[in-house]
């Protein structure tokens, strides 16, 4: 090693518009002292050749404010720079020719409203009007935006470079990082011309960044999938007028716009994926500005349907066809944050680069800088993966991804391949029942209970297994139910310090004593929710904790990195040996009663409490608590085992009406009892934002994220609330409405199915007066009723019943 060796606060490898929009927003959080590494020239991977499209119509609220953050960015540097950055704001429309794409169309109004996003709902007419080029016979719908477009990919990275060097960043060119290692608290980067100490590292490698990843031990979750657009001759028609919005239609599977005088006509084809540079090999260090030979016979059905959707194009020839490799995951989104390796930090995945990439830069620049981020971040935290995404899961999802890319994304949209991927011990027997399954990280659970074979209908308004689930909740109300919890996070934790490292983990008190539980919240240094888990007490030395499976790598980890030097505690991650059961209802107990011999009695079995007992031969950890607010225990054993305890709990439970329970209506009797999840416990909020006090305790006590939690005024409020329709649920995202103006969103909803009611949570500003209130879901404002307390069972009885 040198003496000469640099170091630096953060290396970025990379330099597309996710590396270099990556610095750029670190610079403008203060954090300047950075590197970043490009192999070649900037935009030289997959950057250069996309067609640069960035549209406000988008369909979640989180992606939204990506989109206008980026073009935000990139118009703030172009100013700042007197760069230009080829931005063309055309407007746009995204086209519905089904009665599924036009409630798509209505939920995308959503969006706009929170964003104060101009877009509107318009007819075949106004797109005729907008395009007077493109057929609109079977348009049913559009949604049309104005101040939006697409922008040069080289032009805006350049500008973007200019202002991070101003700021007093780095950036070399021709400068290949060659390999890393841990060297102490920082990581040695070997360089082409010369060695580097980083304390953080950022990955925006694009389709390298899959063998950039296995020098920090890491599974990055992206394939290189080939996209194909085209360009026609030059458009006569297009010669003397203004330039034509971009187009959008699921009728192709793809896009059409103008690029100068010429048509710009961009395919993802429905049928096939083409991936290149599969791991072990990967991309070729030496591929630089790649295209590959267009494949007519993959793109062709879907290239003459766009001809005939805009027929002036038909008769011109092709005179450039761009075929480039794209990044994507396998459920679409990109991968930026915390990669769970240490300081080392993801900007990768991104199918829509430029779209992304402002937006993208500025969320984890906040995370880096602040610890925190203005949005939730959990839909592209790299750690939502789990054990069960290896190499063929990757790939093979991810060209179904790739494939379905255009599907309209009805609510209930499930991915078909590979499944089931993880076939437990249940499935068979839950299949024979007539299980309809929807998948959980990488886990089966049935939604509902139909006919064997039964393909579940999907759509934003009730769908044909409504009436399953109202038995399912009712049969739970009156009798009992088990559900299939398998898919669950489950941890051991043991050692003399363990009941110290969660208790200063947790906002609430750990259990006192022996046998009982507790929910509690683990916090950021920010006062933010990292997670939520339960703790049962086993022993002074011994705790087992449960948490949402899509949390068990990330909350696993969450806890360990917390581990002092020196302390006593050993961690087990339980969550795919171990299985759950959640057996709930008025019957339960009479249930239980006949499979083992220990008192069930509240005075020898409360309400929060636990026991290791035998359950039909197996070693089960019976825990007295139920998600749906009745009388219930959850049942965790072994998963070879967990099949012996189903039998045996319905060959118990037959006579006293014991019924499967699916996560519909396992959600609605949720909803009865306003009890908060995952939705409403965001990476940016805290307790005090959603009416959690009574679970942080202060006194006597500290915890991560304490002083920050206690020096926060939270200007918003979680409400409870009832919708006034029949036929439709909130699911979440939408926006909530006092006398037409956004004052909030929705949080997450159902129906409430054994009370016959359509429930939701409404995170709205502070100070928001009750009455009034409207939720927009369609495009149509709904009426509600704001409710003070659940409304099934609010002083929580049943949970504690004797009987």
């Amino acid at each position: 090693m040198s003496d000469t060796l640099r170091s630096t606060r953060v290396a970025i490898i990379g330099g597309g518009i996710m590396g270099v929009a990556a610095q750029y927003q670190l610079a403008e959080a203060g954090w300047t002292d950075t590197i970043l590494f490009e192999k070649a020239e900037l935009t030289s991977g997959s950057t250069w050749h996309a067609a640069g499209q960035i549209t406000h119509a988008v369909g979640s609220r989180v992606m939204g404010w990506i989109n206008k953050t980026s073009i935000e960015t990139y118009k703030k540097v172009e100013q700042e720079t007197g760069q230009s950055i080829g931005w063309h704001e055309v407007g746009g429309f995204r086209i519905a020719t089904t009665d599924d794409e036009v409630d798509w169309m209505k939920s995308i109004m959503g969006v706009g409203k929170l964003l104060d996003l101009p877009m509107e709902l318009v007819g075949p007419e106004a797109v005729a009007k907008g395009n007077p080029f493109y057929k609109v016979d079977d348009v049913k719908a559009a949604i049309q935006t104005f101040e939006d477009g697409h922008i040069d990919p080289s032009s805006v990275t350049m500008a973007l470079a200019t202002a991070t060097r101003a700021r007093g960043a780095k950036i070399e060119r021709h400068n290949q990082v060659l390999g890393a290692s841990r060297k102490g608290d920082m990581w040695l980067l070997r360089g082409e011309k010369g060695d580097v100490l980083a304390e953080h590292v950022v990955i925006a490698a694009g389709s390298y960044a899959n063998q950039v990843g296995q020098w920090f031990g890491l599974t990055i979750p992206s394939v290189s999938c080939l996209h194909h657009y085209l360009v026609t001759d030059t458009v006569p028609e297009f010669l003397d007028r203004p330039e034509l919005p971009v187009m959008r239609d699921n009728a192709f599977g793809g896009y059409i716009r103008q690029e100068q005088k010429s048509g710009l006509i961009g395919i993802y084809e429905g049928h096939v994926c083409p991936t290149v540079w599969e791991m072990p090999q990967g991309a070729p260090w030496s591929a630089e500005n790649e295209l590959f030979e267009a494949d007519y016979d993959s793109i062709g059905d879907f290239l003459m349907v766009a001809l005939d959707k805009m027929p002036i194009l038909a008769d011109l020839g092709i005179k450039r066809v761009v075929r480039g490799a794209i990044t994507h995951t396998p459920d679409g989104g990109m991968l930026v944050g915390p990669s769970g390796a240490p300081n080392v930090w993801l900007s990768c995945g991104s199918s829509i680069g430029l779209a992304w990439g402002g937006g993208a830069g500025k969320v984890l620049a906040d995370w880096m800088v602040h610890g925190e981020t203005e949005i939730n971040t959990r839909s592209f935290d790299p750690r939502r993966y789990g054990n069960f995404a290896d190499g063929v899961f990757i790939l093979e999802r991810t060209k179904d991804e790739f494939m379905r890319r255009h599907d309209t994304p009805c609510p209930g949209k499930q991915f078909h391949s590979l499944r089931p991927l993880n076939r437990h011990a249940l499935y068979d027997r839950l299949a024979a029942k007539g299980a309809v399954f929807g998948e959980i990280a990488g886990w089966e659970r049935p939604r509902y209970f139909g006919e064997v074979g039964e393909v579940e209908q999907i759509g934003w308004g009730h769908q044909n297994w409504h009436e399953n689930a109202i038995r399912e909740a009712k049969a739970t109300r009156e009798a009992a139910s088990v559900i299939d919890l398998c898919a669950f996070a489950q941890f051991e934790i043991a050692g003399k310090d363990a009941g110290a490292l969660l208790n200063r983990l947790s906002a609430n008190k750990i259990p006192a004593r022996d046998g009982r539980m507790s929910l509690n919240h683990l916090l950021t240094e920010q006062g933010r929710f990292e997670t939520e888990i339960t703790i049962w007490r086993i022993a002074e030395d011994r705790f087992f904790t449960g948490s949402p499976v899509a949390r068990s790598n990330p909350d696993f980890d969450w806890i360990k990195s917390h581990i002092r030097e020196g302390e006593d505690v050993q961690m087990v991650n339980r969550s795919h040996d171990w299985g759950m059961l959640g057996l709930s209802g008025p019957a339960s107990r009479k249930i239980m009663a006949e499979l083992t011999d220990v008192d069930l009695s509240n005075s020898n079995f409360p309400w929060l409490s636990g026991k290791e007992i035998p359950i039909a031969g197996a070693n089960c950890y019976m825990l007295r608590v139920s998600f749906v607010g009745e009388l219930g225990w959850e049942l965790h054993a072994p998963l070879d085992q967990i099949g012996a305890i189903y039998d045996a709990l319905f060959e118990a439970g037959e006579k006293y009406g014991l019924v499967d329970l699916g996560n519909y209506a396992f959600n609605g009797l949720r909803m009865e009892k306003a009890y908060r999840a995952s939705g409403e416990l965001t990476t940016d909020i805290g307790p005090f934002d959603v009416g959690l006090e009574r679970f942080v305790v202060t006194e006597n006590r500290d915890f991560v994220g304490r002083a920050a939690l206690m020096e926060r005024d939270p200007a918003w409020e979680l409400l409870y609330a009832e919708l006034h329709t029949d036929n439709i649920d909130i699911h979440g995202g939408e926006p909530v409405l006092l006398d037409g103006k956004p004052v909030g969103l929705t949080t997450s909803g159902g129906y409430g199915y054994s009370i016959g009611k359509s429930l939701g949570w409404l995170f709205v500003r502070k100070g928001t007066p009750r009455d009034g209130l409207k939720v927009q879901i369609l495009n149509r404002e709904i009426a509600t009723t704001v409710h003070p307390d659940a409304l099934f069972d609010p002083q929580n009885l049943h949970p504690r019943s004797e009987t």
